[in-house]
């Protein structure tokens, strides 16, 4: 599988500012356009539930660190997002993510009494298809206050940072558990032969079962054992998507 994408490289993130950016919209279906080469994305546990319906969720592993991050998978092959089609997002549910879009966190550095300390900024990316004056959503009103889209967009961004802090607890967790294994799909389609798709982990159901019943109840009272449980029934997505892209590439 490819590397997991969250920040787009070629993104032109400047600080939202109520002066600045006052007659700023956007286009909400074109502004998930950024995404459309992404074959996974970050997501946060409480996610899962929901995202379950209609994306697998497994763990891949950060080329630097190796440590494990919880994503959702949009397709099996690089740069083929089977969830955008027909030039707009394809799903009933959108991880956080992307629904962000054309919205970004990024750390500055303010000064203090004390000399210096880290802050989070909001910033927007200007080279966002759907970022315009015309049409769309605007972000702030008359007075210049954040309308209530804005708004909206700023909660998603809140969570995710909640969440990423939350999936990197889980992830350790998990780990340490050794309750994380690879997962080897093999694809077959009708006339070719099978692939096989590395790089992905999900939960190792016999170790998870083998569990002392004092973990158990640690894990259960964390909220862990119901998403991993969710994560083990998403793999059924796999199957979904491989018939999606198999569909799709008889019809081109």
């Amino acid at each position: 599988m490819p590397p997991i994408c969250n920040h787009l490289p070629m993104a032109n993130l400047i600080n939202l500012d109520r002066v600045a950016h006052r007659n700023l919209r956007v286009n909400e279906e074109i502004a998930l356009s950024s995404c459309k080469d992404i074959t996974m994305c970050a997501i946060s546990p409480s996610e899962i539930p929901r995202l379950i319906l209609e994306y697998p969720i497994a763990f891949t592993q950060n080329g630097d660190s190796r440590e494990f991050l919880l994503v959702a998978l949009f397709g099996l092959d690089p740069q083929r997002n089977l969830f955008w089609r027909n030039g707009r997002w394809q799903s009933f549910t959108v991880p956080h993510n992307v629904a962000r879009q054309p919205f970004h966190l990024a750390v500055g550095t303010r000064s203090t009494s004390a000399g210096s300390e880290q802050t989070v900024v909001t910033c927007i990316d200007l080279d966002n298809p759907g970022v315009q004056e015309t049409t769309g959503e605007a972000l702030f009103d008359a007075e210049g206050v954040e309308t209530p889209y804005l708004k909206h967009k700023l909660a998603i961004l809140s969570e995710l940072v909640d969440g990423e802090r939350r999936a990197r607890a889980f992830a350790e967790r998990i780990d340490a558990l050794g309750l994380i294994k690879p997962v080897q799909l093999e694809l077959t389609e009708p006339g070719s032969a099978p692939r096989k798709i590395g790089g992905l982990f999900s939960i190792d159901e016999q170790k998870l079962r083998d569990l002392p019943p004092e973990v158990l109840a640690e894990i259960n009272g964390k909220g862990y054992l119901h998403v991993m449980h969710a994560m083990l029934l998403s793999l059924g997505q796999f199957s979904m998507l491989a018939r999606h892209a198999a569909s799709i590439r008889t019809s081109s």
